[in-house]
C-alpha cells in the first residue's frame, strides 16, 4: 500500500470515496433507511459481520463495522474509535474518519497535504476490504428483531 502514492491525490480520493459508498450501499441495500442500531450478516463457517450505528443525521450516517468470530467475541476492523466511517448520503459518498493528531502541529501550508497523506492508507484499505466482504458474499439487511436506533 505504501508503493501506491498517487499523483492526483486529492481526485483519487473523490474517486475512492464514491467507490466505498457505491460498495456500502451493495453491502448494505437498506443503507439510506436503516432503523437499526445495529445489524449482523451471517456466512455459512465465516465470521459474522456486523454493523453498528453510531450516529444518524439527515445527511449522514457514521457506522462501524465488526466482525464476530464463531466464538461470539467482537473484533472491531480498526480499535481506534475515531476511525469510523461516515457515509454522506446527499454527496454519495463515505470516507474513513481518520483523525491522527499529529496533523494538529503541521504548519498551515502543508496541512491539506498531509490530511489528504493521512486519509489515502485508511481509505485505501476501506476499498479493498469492502471488495473482498462482497465477494465472500456479505449482505447487511435489516430484520425485525434488530435493535431500533434510540432516539
Amino acid at each position: 500500500m505504501n508503493l501506491l502514492n498517487p499523483v492526483n491525490k486529492s481526485f483519487c480520493l473523490h474517486q475512492l470515496f464514491e467507490s466505498n459508498y457505491l460498495k456500502l450501499l451493495r453491502l448494505i441495500p437498506q443503507l439510506h433507511c436503516i432503523q437499526s442500531s445495529s445489524i449482523t450478516a451471517q456466512l455459512y463457517n465465516k465470521p459474522a459481520l456486523k454493523l453498528i450505528v453510531v450516529e444518524k443525521t439527515t445527511h449522514t450516517l457514521t457506522i462501524q463495522l465488526t466482525f464476530c468470530s464463531n466464538d461470539g467475541e467482537i473484533e472491531l476492523i480498526d480499535t481506534d474509535s475515531s476511525h469510523n466511517i461516515r457515509i454522506y448520503l446527499d454527496t454519495k459518498s463515505a470516507e474513513v474518519m481518520t483523525a491522527p493528531t499529529n496533523l494538529l502541529s503541521i504548519p498551515g501550508n502543508n496541512y491539506p497535504k498531509a490530511a489528504l497523506d493521512a486519509k489515502w492508507p485508511d481509505n485505501y484499505l476501506l476499498d479493498k476490504w469492502l471488495s473482498h466482504c462482497l465477494s465472500q458474499g456479505y449482505e447487511l439487511l435489516e430484520t425485525a428483531h434488530d435493535q431500533p436506533i434510540p432516539a
